[in-house]
């Protein structure tokens, strides 16, 4: 007989829990959470009685609770049902919001309960596996501060709205250069924004239109290039080279390397000790 099987647990981000759960007989009772609850229904079939109507949660779709409302939940399907949550606390979205420098009535609060947008399966996908392993307070506020923009653009009771990005040569600039300055350092994205007098995720959306890409992805490109050069000149261990340049252990370093390069360091620094070994050959 196949059993239930769920994980809850903190992350190093103050104010947000994860839960993952595969589901065949389990019923929640009556509850709710002191936290805007974000799910996401990955197979199978739930079902939930929320605000005296009940919702059937298939897959693909999101599952959008606010904090106080009372709630159950159970498997819908001879399958099990199995998702994933993020439980985010309401003092944390508060201060989110200060930083998303959006406009409208309040506190945001979600519209349906139900909200089908693959748009918003990848963010949200590398938002929680971002929580899940150790990575840069950066990484994470800019992937917190994304998903929570589109939803509540998307799905607010009340109107919200962010403010467009303008060209901001300069700030980009600064924030460029001390990114390659700090590329081994846990830089936080409060750090970048107070550095430019600009709002957190106005600064994101900036550097991204002028530099292709958010500054988290900057900076860690900017270590892989720095692991490169390392790579071709150094002797030292790659484990060494891992932390030295801001990976936290060289499995870490592993698969960012081979993820932009398709190659592994390891692979990538022997075939340059081959070209360097056929090189002094013919040069002598």
């Amino acid at each position: 007989m196949q059993t239930d099987s769920a994980r809850l647990w903190k992350t190093s981000f103050p104010g947000i829990e994860l839960f993952e759960a595969k589901l065949r007989h389990h019923r929640f009772g009556k509850h709710f959470h002191e936290a805007y609850t974000i799910g996401f229904n990955e197979s199978g079939q739930g079902c939930s009685q929320h605000r005296g109507k009940t919702h059937f949660l298939s897959p693909g779709s999101f599952n959008l609770i606010n904090p106080g409302v009372i709630h159950t939940g159970q498997v819908a399907s001879p399958v099990g049902w199995s998702f994933r949550n993020l439980y985010i606390d309401f003092s944390q979205i508060e201060k989110i919001l200060t930083q998303l420098d959006g406009t409208g009535p309040g506190i945001p609060y979600f519209k349906a309960p139900i909200l089908k947008e693959p748009s918003l399966k990848p963010i949200f996908y590398g938002l929680f596996d971002c929580l899940k392993t150790p990575t840069s307070q950066l990484q994470q506020q800019s992937l917190l501060l994304g998903l929570l923009s589109k939803l509540f653009q998307l799905n607010a009771e009340n109107s919200f709205s962010i403010r467009a990005a303008q060209p901001e040569s300069t700030a980009v600039a600064l924030v460029r250069t001390y990114l390659e300055a700090h590329y081994t350092d846990n830089v936080s994205l409060n750090e970048l924004a107070q550095l430019v007098n600009l709002s957190p995720y106005y600064l994101i959306r900036c550097f991204r239109q002028q530099v292709g890409c958010a500054p988290h992805q900057y900076q860690r490109h900017w270590q892989l290039v720095q692991v490169k050069q390392a790579l071709q000149t150094s002797r030292q261990a790659l484990s060494e080279i891992a932390t030295d340049h801001g990976f936290y252990d060289q499995s870490h370093l592993n698969r960012a390397f081979k993820q932009t390069y398709g190659v592994t360091p390891g692979q990538y620094q022997k075939g340059n000790s081959v070209q360097y070994g056929l090189a002094q050959i013919f040069l002598t």
